[in-house]
């Protein structure tokens, strides 16, 4: 199987802003009031009288470090939910487990989405030397806590199928993968198709052509230990 990477432009199309009233408190006990806006790893950017102002998030309070960070994953999951419906009506279907492994009928040669906790590179699914050259296998827990063992990523993807000579470049899906911690919650795009593992012992895969994050398990941990502490 080799793979173009096409895949729709209905992504692209996809920005949101969550405005939420605060206070915020900086190390040296300062205050800015305003609404978030946005941030990124390093900035904040409030809103107040008008005018952004941005912010360092290391200069922020622990407290408000951990808010900043649960008002990311709420505005990723929210980018992610008005995604989930484009895809619906592009007719993508949601995946888990089950219905991959249960109901071929249904899953395959369709591209869908499969929200998922990233357990580890490598899988119990043996790709064997060939294939392990040209793809690179994970495991995940879904939505519902079932082990999936199929996922694969191509190293390498087609530009144009129809080309020639046929010209490949490296699958940006690998660094998406290669980036992604144990615990981490991904969302991924890709298709189940059949792929041919030796003589009399042909498979499948769920090919995956793109990570998304959703929450990171050091984010998670963050914001839960300092949760845990406000009175």
């Amino acid at each position: 199987m080799k793979t173009k990477i096409c895949l729709f432009g209905i992504f692209a199309f996809v920005t949101l802003a969550i405005a939420e009233p605060h206070t915020w408190i900086l190390k040296t006990g300062e205050t800015v009031t305003g609404d978030y806006v946005s941030s990124g790893t390093t900035t904040l950017v409030v809103k107040t009288g008008g005018t952004n102002c941005f912010l360092k998030i290391s200069s922020l309070s622990i407290k408000d470090q951990a808010y900043t960070f649960k008002m990311q994953v709420a505005q990723r999951q929210a980018r992610l939910d008005a995604e989930a419906k484009q895809m619906g009506n592009a007719g993508w279907i949601e995946v888990t487990a089950q219905s991959l492994e249960n109901f071929p009928e249904k899953t395959k040669d369709k591209t869908g989405w499969m929200d998922v906790e990233f357990d580890e590179l490598g899988s119990s699914y043996d790709l064997g030397d060939f294939y392990a050259e040209s793809y690179l296998g994970f495991g995940v827990r879904d939505k519902n806590g079932n082990y999936f063992g199929k996922c694969v990523v191509e190293k390498n993807v087609l530009v144009d199928p129809n080309a020639v000579p046929l010209v490949h470049i490296p699958n940006p899906a690998i660094d998406q993968i290669s980036q992604v911690k144990r615990g981490d919650k991904i969302r991924l795009i890709g298709r189940r198709e059949d792929l041919y593992l030796g003589v009399s012992n042909e498979g499948w895969r769920f090919f995956i052509y793109k990570v998304e994050i959703i929450e990171t398990a050091a984010e998670k941990d963050f914001i839960e230990q300092q949760d845990s502490t406000t009175p």
